[in-house]
């Protein structure tokens, strides 16, 4: 009885992992109009992780940096220049 019993254990463990290793489906990310999203990695400045971003983000994300970049640069520039105000204003 218990040879039964152990067998029919087995062959549903055995089923349940077969079930498991199912290739993955394929997710199909469109956007609205119905085109495939394409995603790139990019590594952001100062990290060593990549981070899955879409294509289109990434080149904003290059024009955000360069504008940033051309900021600092002019704020070196004119030492003269009042230092930026945050966001929530002086402290």
């Amino acid at each position: 009885m218990n040879l039964i019993r152990i067998r029919s254990v087995n062959i549903l463990l055995v089923v349940a992992l077969c079930s498991c290793a199912a290739p993955a489906k394929v997710s199909g990310d469109k956007d609205a109009n119905g085109n495939k999203i394409e995603y790139v990695y990019y590594t952001p400045t100062g990290s060593n992780i990549p981070v899955r971003v879409r294509k289109d983000e990434l080149q904003n994300t290059d024009k955000e940096k360069t504008a940033e970049e051309n900021l600092i640069e002019e704020a070196q520039r004119l030492p003269t220049s009042p230092p930026p105000q945050a966001a929530n204003g002086p402290h």
